[in-house]
């Protein structure tokens, strides 16, 4: 194929791909906000590239330029742009309607940004009971794959991999190359220290933008493409060793089986 981007494709080379039997997407979740020395689409494009790798892996297409979400406690940064969690689950049930409509019955939503699942987690069990589809939340790839990572080397190998590297900045007369990475408020630690054993999830707010930081200076083009590098090949060392292919037979064999459950109790499904 040309390309697996689905934004990128011409309207007949999606019709040929729906014609071949093709029904899956990858979609790319992200979030635009503070994030130390990095751009601040971080947290877009790795979702993103691994929408393009898993695509190809697993004979999908994949959504990308999905960049506004929810964001969390970094909404006091002029950086950072503020959606609700309602906002992201009717955006993405709009978005995930219209391509059931259109012929893509497996749908894998990606994401790399922590408080994304307390948006994409309730849109997909709401989607599910309303269309008797399940959406498949995929936020730990790399723990799926068993590939020992960390943000920073996987958001440098995905801006290399989106052939972005140039985003990343270089300043050979920088004195210091790494943020400092504030400590955040003694009021948010303590009660997010108590609060967790109980199982709930602190709705955070930083004290200072300087708190959700990350990514570094280069001193030149050619230590930037070093770091790149050695993501992209860990990036692609995940989706090696990921089993989407075993994920997605096993999600479309759940379907059938929900079908078959819907016509025992049609009751299951959510009435609009």
């Amino acid at each position: 194929m040309r390309t697996r981007i689905f934004n990128k494709m011409t309207a007949q080379e999606v019709q040929d791909y729906l014609d071949r039997g093709g029904d899956t997407m990858f979609i790319a979740v992200g979030v635009v906000e503070c994030h130390g020395m990095f751009p601040i689409d971080c947290e877009t494009i790795i979702p993103e590239a691994f929408a393009m790798l898993l695509a190809d892996k697993a004979d999908g297409l994949a959504m990308i330029n999905l960049p506004y979400f929810y964001p969390g406690g970094t909404v006091i940064s002029n950086a950072t742009v503020s959606f609700t969690i309602r906002d992201g689950i009717d955006y993405l049930n709009k978005i995930c309607h219209s391509l059931v409509d259109q012929g893509f019955k497996k749908l894998f939503i990606l994401s790399g940004h922590a408080p994304a699942s307390l948006t994409i987690n309730a849109f997909c069990r709401d989607f599910f009971e309303e269309t008797l589809i399940h959406p498949c939340h995929l936020m730990q790839i790399a723990r799926a794959a068993g590939v020992q990572t960390d943000f920073d080397t996987l958001a440098y190998g995905a801006y290399k991999i989106m052939g972005q590297m140039e985003y990343l900045p270089v300043d050979p007369n920088a004195e210091e190359t790494q943020p400092m990475r504030m400590e955040t408020d003694p009021a948010l630690e303590r009660f997010s220290k108590l609060y967790r054993p109980f199982g709930g999830f602190t709705g955070t707010i930083y004290s200072d933008p300087a708190q959700h930081g990350g990514g570094r200076l280069f001193r030149s083009d050619e230590e930037r493409l070093e770091y790149c590098k050695n993501g992209e090949k860990q990036l692609r060392e995940i989706v090696d060793k990921c089993n989407i292919n075993e994920l997605k037979a096993a999600l479309g064999e759940y379907q059938e089986y929900i079908q078959r459950m819907y016509a025992k109790f049609p009751r299951i499904k959510t009435k609009k």
